[in-house]
Parts: structure tokens; sequence; C-alpha cells
């Protein structure tokens, strides 16, 4: 490797805030960089395959390089990639998806339909983690430290969780529990008004301060743009007022309702894309039982329920599969059932019994299937449908369902974290043996 610093072409980006260039045959990434700039590099850390460095000097800036909107760039760490303009970073995460599959997957010629952008680049999430310090300080963690950078503003929050920042503040300082985390949650508009009222709910510290049970219901009374406050800690957990927050399904007149804690997509528009990508590629039928693991709360139960002769949902979050029993409930959905079990225990019911289904939809958390994949065929379906936010963990399950005669025949990414190096993807598998 040269000394000291070295000019790199940076590439491609990687699975990661940093871009990719070689030098002397290794790899090297750098964090901040672009596909096509020409930068001067001082190296960080070698090993025997790759190094890491840091840019000394930007020789030359990339055509795909732009001025980061946000004041925050690039000491936050929660947009890696927001210098990249934003026709590039779909292209890189396009790539990144069909690397994975050829690598991990063992796919030659992946099926890759062209990725589908976020419907909105900026003002997307409805909900933001943020640090916090001493009940006073409110940000998030720096690109490369646990220092905290404090915001005023955020560009990838929805516009009503930026304008609540004011109000996270006013209540940590009313509380006497210490807080770690506050998390800012809301939903769609509803009933006529322009947006729900903000959710605010802290990671405490230790056990709850007697005296916060009334700072936190003079809070609400004071901020009527504030819904509800939710304090959580080892053991426990309080709610005050209303913490559950509503989201438009944008099918079918559907709505789906969450209690506090329980996962939702970050990005409402996307996921709204994320479901009708869904019923559109997955082909579903009147006459089919679909079987759905990691089911949530219903986000993707609801509207399959509405188009097939029976769903079943199984999850182990017991919040998340009362609040899908209700959304069901209210949608008059009396196909849909859901079990509370993991995705192992579920299906190993369902074997016992007999149960068998046409489909099977996987939506399973970032770590992907790996505890149940190599049971799915036993459930008989000719189908499966998975929907992961990480390519590696779906490129590694999607080799064991091939090894049972499933062959992949389509792989949709969509785009629901902008500015990051997330993606989506939605991939079909059909029984060809």
């Amino acid at each position: 490797m040269p000394p000291h610093t070295f000019t790199l072409t940076i590439d491609r980006l990687a699975y990661g805030p940093a871009g990719v260039g070689r030098t002397d045959g290794k790899v090297v990434f750098v964090p901040g960089t672009v596909p096509g700039d020409e930068v001067e590099v001082a190296l960080d850390k070698e090993k025997k395959t790759y190094a890491t460095g840091t840019v000394v000097t930007l020789r030359r800036p990339s055509p795909q390089r732009r001025h980061p909107p946000c004041p925050y760039v690039p000491r936050c760490g929660g947009c890696p990639w927001q210098q990249v303009v934003y026709a590039e970073q779909l292209r890189a995460k396009e790539t990144l998806v069909r690397e994975q599959m050829r690598r991990i997957g063992g796919i030659a010629d992946p099926p890759l339909l062209p990725i589908i952008p976020s419907p909105q680049e900026w003002h997307y999430r409805h909900r933001i983690r943020l640090h916090a310090e001493d009940n006073a300080r409110l940000g998030f963690s720096h690109a490369s430290s646990h220092e905290l950078v404090e915001i005023e503003s955020c560009l990838i929050a929805g516009e009503n969780v930026t304008a609540s920042l004011r109000d996270a503040r006013a209540w940590l300082a009313s509380l006497r529990t210490p807080v770690r985390q506050v998390e800012l949650v809301t939903g769609d508009p509803t009933d006529g008004h322009d947006s729900q009222g903000v959710v605010l709910i802290g990671t405490a510290e230790g056990a709850l301060h007697a005296s916060d049970e009334t700072a936190c219901a003079r809070f609400l009374a004071a901020h009527p743009g504030v819904a509800g406050v939710a304090l959580c800690g080892k053991g426990w957990r309080r709610l005050w007022g209303e913490t559950q927050v509503s989201f438009a399904v944008g099918l079918d007149d559907l709505t789906f309702t969450v209690s506090q804690g329980v996962f939702t997509q970050v990005n409402p528009a996307g996921n709204r894309t994320l479901l009708a990508t869904l019923l559109r590629l997955g082909d579903f039928q009147a006459e089919q039982r679909v079987i759905e693991l990691y089911c949530g709360a219903g986000n993707l139960s609801l509207p399959l329920a509405r188009r097939v002769r029976e769903l079943i949902g199984i999850e182990q979050d017991r919040v998340a599969v009362r609040d899908a029993r209700a959304n069901a409930a209210r949608a008059g959905l009396a196909n849909a059932r859901f079990v509370c079990a993991s995705a192992r225990a579920g299906v190993h019911n369902l074997l016992r019994t007999g149960v068998r289904g046409e489909v099977v939809v996987l939506d399973p958390p970032r770590t992907g299937a790996a505890e149940v994949i190599d049971a799915v065929p036993r459930l008989g379906a000719r189908r499966v449908v998975y929907v992961s936010c990480d390519p590696a963990t779906l490129a590694r399950d999607l080799r064991r369902l091939s090894a049972h005669g499933y062959q992949v025949r389509a792989l949709q990414p969509l785009d629901l974290f902008p500015h990051t190096y997330h993606v989506e993807t939605l991939a079909v598998s059909i029984l060809t043996c």
C-alpha cells in the first residue's frame, strides 16, 4: 500500500457509509465519498483483504456529488449518502441487491426489476429515535463516535415530527427519571385533521420517579400538539394520553393502527408503494390460503386478507398480535386469524395440525428467516413471497429455498430509506419441482 496519503478514484458505494476504490489491488473503503470522486486519502486501518481511509482532499468531485442540504452532515451519522445525488443512490442500491444475489444467493442472472424510488426524497420518516443526555440535550450519534450531535431539525423526518422537537425537549426537562433515548412518532392525517398529534416515547434508565406521574399529565395538558407520551424501563412501562398511531394502507380504504413499541415501516408513503407492489407481483387468488410469518400488526395482512380465502398470520410480539386482531376486526376481515408464536413454533404447530397453504409470505427482521426457512417448503406452498430489508440475509434465505426446489422469478428493490444505504427488496419464488 502507498505510504501516508495516496490518490484514489471511487468506483462504487458499499453497503454502508463508505465509497469504495482500489489501490495496488486492495479494496479501500472511504466514508463520505461518491462514485467518480478523485480523492487524496489517508490510510486509517489496513487488513489482509481491505483497508479503510479518510479523505484528506477532494481533488476532483464526481458529477454525482452534491452539497448536502442538511447542516448536520457530515457530523451526524443518520444520512451517510446525502452527498450523493438521488438517482445515483438508486442505481447503487439496485447494484447492491444484484451483487448480493450473485455472491451470496448463487443466482448468476438475478431477475432484478428496476428499483422503485421513494415517493418522497425528503421528510419521509414518520418516526425518529434520538439520543438524550442529562434530560436536556437531544440529537443523533456522531458519524464516527458516540458523541451527541444536537439537532434542531431533520430533513428526513416528517415535518410534523421535526416541528415537535421543541416539545420533546420540554418534556425531557420536566422529567426526573433519567432518559437515554426519545422517539418521536406520528401517523397519517385522520378525521379531517392535517396530522395526528406526535407521540413521545422515552427509554428510561432505572425506575420511574414518582413525581413524573404528575409531570407527564401536566405536560400533556399544556401541549395540545402532543397526543401521548410513554416512558419505558426494564420491566415497566407507563403511558399517558393516546399512544397509538394510525396509517392509511392506501388500498380498500383500510387503516392500520399500532400501539407504542410495535414495528412499523418508517416511510408511510413508501409502505403504500410496497403494499401495491406485493399485490401486483404476488398474484394472490381468491381461493388461496396464505400463511404469513412475522406478520406484525397486520401491515401486509389486511390487504392480503381482502383478496384470499384465508390468511393465517404468525407473530411473536403479543402487543402486535393484539393490534393485528383489532385491525382485522375493524376492517371486517373474518377470514384473518393471528397466532402469537415465534415463526419456528408457529410453523411447527401448523405442520402438526395438518394446516397447509398455497402461498407463504415472510416479512422478517433484518436478521432474516434462517430459523424457519428450511421448514417453509413443508407448508406446501407453490409460491413464497419474501419482503426483506437486508439483501444479504435475503440472498442467504433464497439460496436455502432453492435447495428445496424454489426458483426466484422476480426481485423488486424499493427505496424506503433515501440517503441511507438500506434498501427493501420483495422476492417471489416459485416451486419448480
